[in-house]
């Protein structure tokens, strides 16, 4: 078995001193790695000498490409402050701004040209290496310097999810990149398309007898995109001690620490102080960072991509429910089972269907995990009458917003569900009734979800309690 110094000695003979130091680095190392990146940037970066075979692939003009569909599946790499909520700004790496990465969603045999661009002045180099892919790592998921791009091409010949992360200075200092926010999805539905869904249940016949009662769903979901990770933080920066010694700060999912929990918003509806115990994202003044929830119907096919980009496992469990198919690659795995393990950089699509009205809690079921953020809270239905009765009565011929739950039977139709939560539509997916703006991203960012129809709540729900209460005042001076 190898050990941490064994694999410095050959990381150091394959790519430099850089990666060595890397393995060694305290917390300290790391935050002042910029003078080392700048010799590597100096240098023109680490490049591997491959022999001109390996060069080709990856290229973009091949013969195999031809009658097939292309995908662009452009990416900027670039480092920005963003918030972590629970342990301040952070120094964030991502792609586009964004933390997740923007999702690609291909099908089987599409081929994917993907380019990515390191903006002038970024400290560091950046790559990209596409798990969907089937192509030599080297020279294609090579560093890309600061001031140039690079593009590369592959065919997605297998269905299922897949990591697509920053492949840090040619291998050197990955972890840094991947743990500070570099990381995303790629979706390839199967040629053939998703298979119906079959649910165990059981009933009681005409003689009294209980018997099996398989139930099937069509293979068209409403869906939804988990992403786990962790980060390891000190004063908002990487501390690759606490990554060796497996102390993260936090738990992310879609790169926030409890970010779909309830808010003030839902608390302000249901009439009652916190709804759940863990609110820390409350304010409507945070804008796309303030928490959201998952809104579902009742007896609705949902589709759930989940992806584990950390450094721990994910033992992924819905309290209160059952997880109906799990799916990895393009085999299903298992039919009925509580919980599923997920690895580092390991994939699945659940399936699921919600049975009844009610609150349900996604978690990863390790307590450490859940305790620093790994929590996603689905409402089912129109479960909570409190916040019924409230949407009911600030409803208005403008703002008509308890007709949109009703007629989607869950939240969603009145104040939909959040953006990052929501993969690209496929051929199979079920529309949700409306989006709302949440990320962790720029302003920038959030600013392109809302142009594209997505519901800034902070502007909506004040709009609409106003609208309410001028139409209650004038209905009032009327009967006076």
């Amino acid at each position: 078995m190898f050990t941490i110094a064994a694999i410095a000695v050959m990381g150091g003979a394959l790519f430099g001193g850089t990666f060595t130091a890397q393995l060694n680095a305290t917390a300290s190392d790391v935050k002042s790695d910029v003078s080392a990146l700048q010799k590597i940037q100096e240098m023109g970066g680490l490049e591997l000498v491959m022999p001109g075979a390996f060069a080709e692939m990856g290229d973009c003009d091949s013969a195999a490409y031809e009658g097939r569909t292309v995908v662009d599946f452009p990416l900027t790499g670039v480092s920005i402050t963003l918030p972590s909520g629970l342990a301040g700004d952070f120094n964030a790496m991502t792609f586009s701004e964004q933390i997740p990465g923007p999702t690609l969603r291909v099908t089987q045999g599409d081929v994917v040209r993907m380019t990515l661009t390191v903006p002038e002045g970024e400290a560091t180099p950046h790559g990209n290496d596409m798990h969907a892919s089937q192509v030599t790592a080297v020279p294609t998921f090579g560093a890309v310097q600061p001031g140039t791009s690079k593009t590369y091409c592959y065919i997605a010949e297998v269905p299922g999810v897949y990591k697509y992360h920053c492949s840090g200075v040619n291998v050197a200092a990955m972890d840094q990149h991947v743990l500070q926010g570099m990381y995303g999805i790629a979706i390839v539905d199967p040629i053939d398309g998703y298979s119906k869904l079959m649910v165990e249940k059981t009933a009681v016949n005409e003689n009294g007898d209980v018997i099996r009662d398989r139930q099937f769903y069509s293979p068209d979901a409403l869906e939804f995109s988990l992403q786990y990770n962790q980060l390891y933080l000190t004063d908002g920066s990487y501390d690759q001690t606490k990554m060796f010694g497996h102390q993260h700060t936090l738990t992310t999912v879609n790169g926030q620490a409890l970010g779909y929990v309830p808010n003030e918003i839902h608390n302000l509806l249901n009439q009652s102080g916190d709804i759940f115990f863990l609110q820390p994202y409350n304010s409507m003044d945070l804008h796309q960072y303030q928490s959201q929830l998952l809104f579902t119907p009742v007896g609705v096919h949902n589709r759930i991509f989940i992806e584990n980009h950390g450094n721990e496992p994910v033992f992924f469990h819905i309290v209160g429910e059952i997880l109906d198919r799990v799916t990895q690659g393009n085999r299903v795995q298992s039919h009925g089972t509580e919980t599923w393990l997920l690895g580092g950089s390991q994939n699945m699509i659940v399936d699921i269907v919600f049975d009844e009205p009610g609150l349900y809690v996604g978690v990863n079921h390790d307590y450490a995990a859940i305790y620093t953020g790994a929590v996603t809270i689905w409402a089912a239905g129109l479960p909570l009458p409190n916040i019924n009765e409230t949407v009911t009565a600030i409803s208005t011929e403008l703002y008509p917003v308890i007709d949109g739950a009703v007629a989607a039977g869950s939240y969603a139709g009145a104040l939909g569900n959040p953006y990052d939560a929501i993969p690209p539509y496929g051929p199979q997916s079920i529309a949700h009734p409306a989006k709302n703006v949440h990320c962790i991203c720029s302003d920038a960012v959030a600013q392109a979800q809302a142009d594209s129809g997505a519901v800034e709540l902070w502007v909506a729900i004040p709009a609409i309690l106003e609208e309410s209460a001028r139409v209650a005042a004038e209905a009032a001076e009327a009967e006076g």
